[in-house]
């Protein structure tokens, strides 16, 4: 059968890897749970009705697959909207309402995209408020549990949350602050490690699992959550170093971030070797989709990729045994669709909890 970008492409000689601990089937352990990871979802650039820069028709039909599959909640790993616009940021929110209406939270995180506006140009502080407005009552935020660091507007940007037996950790790398510049302030994940190896270190969890939009290493954009270099994706490699000890350490097995528009799941490691984690690209939910574009580092290890379909994440959980689903199909948006949706990879992990309740 003749190949294309479309395919799924193996890159090991496993091809889709098996789970490791066998699937629990649903009712069997009472304690299974599940949740769902949406990858990036703008689109376009048209402010029009009806889709304001978010792709509705997308977000609706995995919104209905996470109601079929029973999530507990859903996580957006940023670029919401195409620009941060009010309608486009409150039409993003008004797509929850399936989701609201059967009990399921959504818990958000900004990308490049919904810090800036190249239409009508906006100060950030105004992208963070508009943001706020669309989703209010963050964790981190006063009483609304969750934790966020002790730093000027951070509260419910960069937030933690639990749920059951799981730390969730999402990381804002975009301006928060206004200092004068064109742009304003963004918080690097040097400013963070403080803060995320004491959410970590708390005993409150037996699993977790950290977010951010940016990659650690990129397929295509170079540019990654720990710098705007996109010609040296090892800069900072003190905070890169310090970052993936501070995972390896607390048993944080998976970095599940956006931004690349493609599946890919692979092995990082530190830039002084002596750190690993594994990283997941978790798709593309968008009108736009990338190619993989040198330069690869060597402490990148490629395990599965796919390129050019619509998908997204569930995550199964039973005690300390995580499985993640990715599920794909055909591109579409223009209309309201009930895609094939295919399960495209598997994975499991047994968490060695550093902390327990």
């Amino acid at each position: 059968m003749k190949t294309t970008r479309r395919d799924f492409l193996r890159l090991t000689s496993l091809g889709l890897t098996l789970p490791l601990i066998p699937a629990i089937h649903a009712g069997e352990q009472s304690q299974e749970w599940r949740f769902g990871i949406i990858p990036d979802t703008q689109w376009k650039t048209n402010m029009d009705a009806p889709f304001y820069g978010t792709a509705i028709h997308v977000i609706d039909a995995i919104n209905a697959e996470m109601i079929r599959q029973k999530v507990d909640f859903v996580l957006e790993v940023g670029d919401l909207v195409e620009e941060a616009f009010s309608e486009a940021f409150q039409t993003r929110a008004q797509h929850n309402k399936v989701l609201n209406e059967t009990g399921i939270k959504f818990y958000p995180l900004r990308g490049n995209h919904d810090s800036r506006n190249h239409i009508t140009p906006i100060r950030c502080s105004t992208a963070v408020a508009q943001y706020k407005s669309a989703f209010p009552n963050l964790p981190g935020t006063p009483g609304n549990n969750g934790s966020s660091p002790d730093l000027p507007n951070a509260a419910g940007m960069t937030y933690s949350f639990t749920h059951k037996n799981g730390k969730f950790l999402l990381l804002d790398t975009f301006p928060l602050v206004e200092d004068g510049s064109e742009d304003g302030k963004a918080y690097k994940i040097g400013d963070y490690l403080t803060w995320i190896d004491t959410e970590l270190s708390k005993k409150d969890h037996q699993f977790a699992l950290v977010f951010a939009h940016k990659d650690l290493l990129g397929q295509n954009h170079k540019d990654n959550v720990f710098s705007d270099d996109k010609t040296n994706q090892d800069s900072y490699p003190e905070t890169q170093n310090a970052f993936f000890a501070t995972l390896q350490r607390h048993g944080v097995k998976n970095f599940i971030c956006g931004h690349d528009h493609m599946y890919h799941r692979s092995r990082i490691k530190s830039p002084n070797g002596e750190s690993e984690v594994q990283q997941i690209i978790c798709g593309s939910a968008a009108h736009k989709f990338y190619l993989p574009e040198p330069p690869f580092l060597e402490r990148e290890t490629s395990l599965v990729k796919e390129l050019n379909r619509i998908g997204f994440l569930i995550v199964h959980v039973n005690g300390e045994r995580t499985k993640i689903d990715y599920y794909s199909a055909e591109p579409f948006g223009l209309e309201p669709a009930s895609p094939n949706w295919e399960r495209r990879d598997s994975f499991s992990n047994l968490h060695i909890a550093r902390n327990t309740f």
